[in-house]
């Protein structure tokens, strides 16, 4: 970083350039004279369209390109979308904010021509949690195509709708949007952060709260990522840490990583600041959605990654340990570093664990 001037990597799709631009808005408007420049790094998530995330070999699929330029100088910090990025960081890496989290739900979508939205009301007029969603699905036809990009989303499908044909769904926003609009899909299960994030909030024809389906650990939010002791960096970007969002998005991150912080197992959490504590869910299924094991833990405000790993034991207690190994994961070989910036468990290890998300924006 020169003296006025910052570079901020992003990966180069819309909606990482939208994630990026805002942070560069809030930072030139909190230090006036800062000058910020993006610089666009293709990933191999971006360059690998065809394939799953999680048929991947590389872990990070969507960060590891950014992390490098962050390691060789290229660029002063890097914006993600927090579910894409690992729970191991390289050594020399550290995140140092999370800003303001958007909506962490995911979303049913279905084609434009079917524009009524479905709805249940309750004796009162009121609707009941996740009903339109309930209703949306339960309304699909026998054998519905319904395309997502998440081993997690998939096996929710498949535990509601064992007859639904769920498919791999990767791309651009706007293209996957239009490949169901033109009859490839019956409808798209996808992050509603992202929708939003690109303008097509109007698309959302239900959302699925966080508690029917808990979403990726970190969906919704971003994180800021820095190289370890560059301190006039984190000065400056120390501005867009909001605490309990940060304090969420630790716990997730914890317990994603004492499960072996993989994406190839259908894993979600979603923590949030409820009465002056950590509350934290989490689940971990098998990928046709059974067994599903969830729990739920809370904790102290100054122990975000202890809450979270706890939950993930009371998780393995539960027989998560089964479920995982089924997928090849070995809980052993997770340990207890960085689940966040700087946090304690000492320094992350060299080797790396996958991020819990699937590219898709939120």
């Amino acid at each position: 970083m020169t003296a006025a001037v910052l570079r901020i990597g992003t990966r180069a799709s819309a909606l990482a350039r939208i994630q990026a631009q805002w942070v560069a808005r809030q930072l030139e408007t909190h230090h006036p004279g800062l000058r910020v420049e993006l610089v666009p790094v293709t990933t191999l998530g971006d360059r690998n369209r065809s394939r799953p995330l999680y048929a991947l070999s590389s872990p990070g699929a969507f960060v590891k390109e950014l992390e490098e330029a962050l390691l060789e100088g290229r660029i002063d910090l890097a914006v993600h979308s927090a579910k894409d990025v690992p729970t191991r960081l390289p050594e020399g890496l550290e995140l140092a904010a999370f800003p303001q989290r958007e909506d962490p739900a995911d979303a049913l979508v279905i084609p434009r021509p079917a524009t009524g939205r479905l709805s249940v009301r309750g004796p009162g007029g009121e609707e009941p949690p996740g009903s339109e969603a309930r209703d949306l699905l339960a309304a699909l036809p026998p054998g519905a195509r319904v395309g997502t990009s998440s081993l997690r989303r998939q096996a929710w499908l498949r535990a509601r709708r064992p007859d639904l044909a769920v498919e791999p769904a990767r791309g651009n926003l706007d293209t996957r949007l239009r490949r169901l609009d033109e009859g490839h899909w019956d409808a798209l299960l996808l992050a509603a952060a992202g929708l939003r994030r690109l303008g097509f909030a109007g698309r959302i024809s239900a959302l699925v709260p966080p508690l029917e389906l808990l979403p990726a650990p970190g969906q919704g939010a971003l994180a800021v990522e820095i190289r370890a002791g560059d301190e006039a960096v984190r000065r400056r970007v120390q501005v867009l840490d909001r605490p309990e969002v940060s304090r969420a998005v630790r716990a997730e991150r914890a317990f994603l990583a004492e499960l072996g912080g993989t994406c190839r197992v259908p894993l979600g959490a979603w923590a949030r600041v409820q009465g002056g504590r950590i509350v934290i869910d989490g689940m971990v299924a098998g990928p046709a959605g059974s067994p599903w094991l969830s729990g739920r833990g809370e904790g102290s405000l100054s122990d975000p990654e202890g809450t979270g790993r706890r939950l993930a034991e009371q998780l393995l207690a539960k027989g998560a340990a089964g479920v995982l190994a089924q997928a090849g994961v070995m809980v052993e070989a997770a340990s207890r570093p960085a689940a966040g910036a700087g946090g304690p468990g000492g320094p992350a290890p060299r080797e790396r664990g996958a991020g819990g998300g699937d590219g898709d924006g939120g």
